[in-house]
C-alpha cells in the first residue's frame, strides 16, 4: 500500500517536471532544426 502511494507521488512529481520542461524542449528542438 505504501509503495503504491510512493510510486503515485513519484509519477505526479515526474509529470510536473515534464510539464514545466516541455516548452523549453520544444523551443530547443525548434532552434536546432533551423
Amino acid at each position: 500500500m505504501l509503495k503504491l502511494a510512493l510510486s503515485g507521488a513519484l509519477a505526479a512529481a515526474l509529470a510536473l517536471v515534464v510539464k514545466s520542461v516541455l516548452p523549453d524542449i520544444k523551443r530547443y528542438m525548434r532552434i536546432r532544426s533551423m
